[in-house]
Formats: structure tokens, sequence, C-alpha cells
């Protein structure tokens, strides 16, 4: 058989885990900044830039003449509350002793009449009734106080750094005004890389990816793909794709800039 045309088709085969290099950029895994909740004068700040924070920590203190005033009245209220039901506590135990004598009479025959007990029964139940009434408004002036007092404090929502410091004792603050401070988490942190359209084929939930900063030359760090948008950016046709990063030693800050060894395809036919 002869053959007057030869159809030539090359295969170029990649090697078995060949990775292609992407580009990202470590950020925290969680940051905010943080503002006064009500106008106030900073009357001491106890972290600056640098100041490594427990979630719950006070990290500044306003003093808000006008605050303080309400503060005293509700602590005020709370007092008299509290002693309006010790009075009813008094009064539960000889509601409850009156009818403790008159229903241990009542088993001699007319010794006490069952109006008698009734209307004991009834005093109790009516003591009881109004020391729970006292002890609900002490539990709602108690949280009234609670929530005036953190108003002027600046406290931390989660464990990280501070990252930066705006204010210092004697500045006015407020709602409007800008940050008092800011504070990112960065024991752990997110590695985002920007996957071009031909690399979406790599992406494996819960797959480990290691990647190089240039902080750090020849080292080798690792994060779990852990998040993805689901969606390109028109622009850059990448997909950007969330890896979480340990980083107990604080090795890796934010804003480094990172190359990712991402998958890449298997192999690739070309005629």
């Amino acid at each position: 058989m002869k053959l007057d045309k030869f159809l030539l088709i090359s295969l170029t085969a990649l090697p078995l885990g060949a990775q292609t290099r992407l580009p990202g950029e470590i950020l925290p895994y969680q940051k905010v900044a943080l503002h006064a909740r009500v106008t106030g004068f900073v009357e001491r700040v106890e972290v600056d830039r640098g100041s490594v924070v427990k979630q719950g920590q006070t990290l500044a203190a306003l003093a808000a003449p006008e605050m303080t005033a309400q503060l005293a009245e509700a602590e005020a209220k709370a007092q008299a509350v509290d002693a309006q039901r010790a009075e009813a506590q008094a009064k539960i135990v000889a509601a409850q002793a009156t009818y403790d004598r008159l229903k241990a009479a009542s088993a001699t025959s007319g010794a006490v009449s069952g109006q008698e007990l009734d209307l004991a029964e009834k005093t109790l139940a009516a003591a009881r009734a109004a020391e729970k009434s006292f002890a609900d408004s002490a539990r709602a002036a108690g949280e009234a106080i609670r929530k005036l007092e953190a108003y002027l404090q600046i406290t931390a929502p989660f464990d990280g750094v501070i990252t930066a410091r705006y204010v210092h004792p004697g500045a006015l603050a407020g709602p409007a005004s800008g940050p008092l401070l800011e504070l990112e988490q960065i024991q752990r942190l997110r590695v985002v890389i920007a996957v071009p359209e031909s690399g979406l084929a790599g992406i494996a939930s819960g797959a480990r990816i290691g990647f190089t900063v240039p902080a750090w030359p020849g080292r080798t760090f690792s994060g779990v793909v852990a998040r993805q948008a689901h969606a390109l950016d028109p622009k850059t046709r990448t997909m950007p794709v969330e890896l979480d990063v340990a980083n107990p030693q604080g090795a890796l800050a934010p804003g480094m800039y990172v190359e990712a060894q991402w998958p890449a395809p298997a192999t690739k036919a070309a005629k």
C-alpha cells in the first residue's frame, strides 16, 4: 500500500507532578480598624504598633463626661433595685414562715380556717413574684451598666498584632472620626493566588501548595487550598484562590509577595 501523505502528530508530555509558578500575595486572616463607639476624649492607649494582644484585652479607654453621668445614674438605680429585692426576700421569709405555721396547724381540725391558709399561700406567691420582678430589674440594671462601661473601652475582638496606631491621649474620638487602631491576625494567614483559566483544573480543595517569598530565599512554605472565587476577573482572566497558612513563628507577614508552585496539567498535545 502506497501512502501519498503522512500526517505527523507530535506529543509533548510534561513530567509527572509538573508545576507552574504563579504570583500571589499574603493577607492577614482577619483585619479590623477599631473605632470609638461613642464620642469622647482618649484617656489612655495601652498598646502601640507591634503589640501582641489577646481577644478581649483592653487596648484603649475613653473619657466621656455625659457617659459618666449616665453610668452613675444606672449604678444608683441598680443600688435601689438591690435594696427593694432584699426587702422582697425578707417578705418571702416571713410569708413562708406564716404559711408553714398555718399549714401545720391545719392538721388539727378547726384550728385554722381554709380561708386563712389560702390567704397565706397567696401572700407567699405574691412575695415570690415581687422578688422575681426585682431580680429581673437588677439584672437589667447590671446589663445597662456593663454596656455603658463597654462603650468607653476599646477591646481586641480577636488575638493578633496592632499594626497601626492613630491616636494619643487627649485626642477627640468618635464613631464619625477615623480609626484609633488597626489589628491584624497573623498567626494564621491567607495567601491569595491569581490562577489563570488554564490552571483552574489544578484546583483541589484541601490540597497543599508550596510557595516561596523573597524575604526567605531557599526556603519553601506551604498552605492548604481553602477558598476560591468561582468567577474569573474579566480584566486579568484569573481566579483568586486562597490558601490557609499557619504562621506560628511569625516568619511571614501580610503584604509579602509569593510565588506559588501550582500544579500544571499532566500532559499537552500539539499538532
